[in-house]
């Protein structure tokens, strides 16, 4: 996997987990990084450096990774709603994953962080970018991963076939 044409921003207000993470991107080929340990001044750089993909920590001062995301992907002046999010935490008891997940985060990567963890959620946003979803309270990356021929319940995207009715897809 070739990275070194990818920007990547590292929004995180530590600098030393804003310089591992910047090591390792290194290490992976990734050649512009730009950190940022304010998630505000982040929104306002995203502008200016135009990244290909954020990578951002759960818990911040003022404006946690769960509200940046937000911000990103459904702020009237967001900069770029679609950009693939890999929130890094600490932090992952079923429910923190479950709210990431909901406010529209493309991937999660557990600390403490190792090289091949972030290599394989790099290579999921880059190598296999889901589509995204709007509805009713939800806007970012289908969260999906799988079709399951055995599922019999509705189906409510339009995406589906039989799009928007509770007949089972067609398995193929």
């Amino acid at each position: 996997m070739d990275l070194s044409k990818l920007s990547v921003m590292i929004v995180d207000d530590s600098r030393s987990m804003r310089t591992l993470l910047a090591n390792i991107l290194s290490s992976l080929g990734v050649r512009e990084v730009t950190e940022m340990g304010d998630p505000a001044g982040a929104l306002q750089e995203m502008r200016h450096a135009m990244p290909d993909i954020l990578l951002v920590d759960w818990r911040m001062d003022l404006i946690d990774g769960i509200e940046f995301t937000r911000l990103v992907r459904t702020g009237a002046d967001s900069p770029n709603p679609y950009i693939p999010i890999i929130m890094v935490t600490g932090h992952t008891e079923r429910n923190n994953v479950v709210a990431a997940r909901e406010a529209g985060v493309t991937e999660f990567v557990a600390k403490p962080v190792s090289v091949k963890a972030l290599a394989a959620r790099l290579s999921a946003v880059v190598d296999k970018p889901r589509p995204f979803v709007k509805s009713k309270g939800y806007f970012g990356p289908d969260r999906r991963r799988r079709f399951n021929p055995d599922y019999d319940g509705p189906r409510r995207r339009e995406s589906d076939k039989g799009g928007g009715s509770s007949q089972t897809a067609a398995a193929g």
